[in-house]
Parts: structure tokens; C-alpha cells; sequence
């Protein structure tokens, strides 16, 4: 008995010492960009896109857009990190949170970048820099229609 008992134990030592030499690190995937565009009284175009760290993309088409439903697609690394180079240069981070006035019927368009600690949302609903609605067509221009492919809703 105090043999078996003997060979459990460097069983259970053995598995419990190799475990840590062995230990897979899960990579967290997160949000990293995100483009929103909601409705206006016309025919504005209402869809949401992410972009994750993966490169991995997710994209909701509601109206007045070439899809409708849910799609999922990928972003290149290269495309990633020349759009985050882009928020740098533009001096996203420093922008104001909300560019709006006291009027109706316009569209909001609200952007969302987190670069490593960095994070920030902006809402553009009248009066944002041209810098900042040239941003939104240069992430806007990360949606690839003929490489989606259709999720189930």
C-alpha cells in the first residue's frame, strides 16, 4: 500500500511540476476600434462596425447601407496599425468627447479607439475638425462588403 501511496504522490508532483513549465497564457482579445453611424429623419446610413486586437471584425447593418444584418470580416495588422497611427497623428486622445449643437436631424457618428492604456470615444454630431471626419471615412474604409461573410441572427 505505501508503495501505491508512493507512486501517486510522484504522479501528482510530476503533473503539478510540468503544469507550470507548460502554462498557455490566454490572449486577451479586445475591442480596439469601433465606428457607430445612427439614423437621421432621411436616408442616413445606419450600421455599427468593431475591430478587434485579433483583427477580427464585426459589422451590423441596419438601413440604407449595402447590408443589412450581421457580418463578420478581418482587418490586416498593417491596416490596424496605420489606423492607430492615424488616431495618433490626428491627435485623437486629445479631441473634445462630444462636437454637437442645438439642432435636429443629423446623424451622430461616435468613434472608439483604445491604443495599449489609451482609450477615448468621440461623438460627432455637428461642428467636429475636418481631421476627425476624415478619420471616420479612413475606419470607415475598413469594411470589405465582398469578404463579409453572414452570421446567423
Amino acid at each position: 500500500m505505501s508503495r501505491s501511496l508512493l507512486l501517486v504522490f510522484l504522479v501528482l508532483f510530476a503533473c503539478g511540476s510540468s503544469k507550470k513549465g507548460t502554462e498557455i497564457k490566454e490572449i486577451k482579445k479586445e475591442l480596439i476600434i469601433s465606428l457607430e453611424r445612427t439614423p437621421c429623419y432621411g436616408t442616413c446610413p445606419i450600421y455599427k462596425m468593431e475591430i478587434f486586437s485579433d483583427g477580427s471584425a464585426f459589422y451590423h447593418g441596419e438601413r440604407f447601407v449595402e447590408k443589412i444584418g450581421n457580418y463578420e470580416f478581418s482587418v490586416s495588422k498593417e491596416t490596424l496599425n496605420y489606423i492607430l497611427k492615424k488616431a495618433d497623428e490626428i491627435g485623437f486622445f486629445e479631441l473634445e468627447d462630444r462636437y454637437t449643437a442645438n439642432i435636429t436631424d443629423l446623424p451622430k457618428t461616435i468613434t472608439f479607439i483604445k491604443n495599449g492604456k489609451d482609450k477615448k470615444r468621440v461623438v460627432d454630431y455637428y461642428g467636429a475638425p475636418k481631421t476627425l471626419k476624415e478619420f471616420e471615412s479612413l475606419v470607415d474604409g475598413c469594411i470589405d462588403y465582398r469578404r463579409m461573410k453572414k452570421l446567423e441572427d
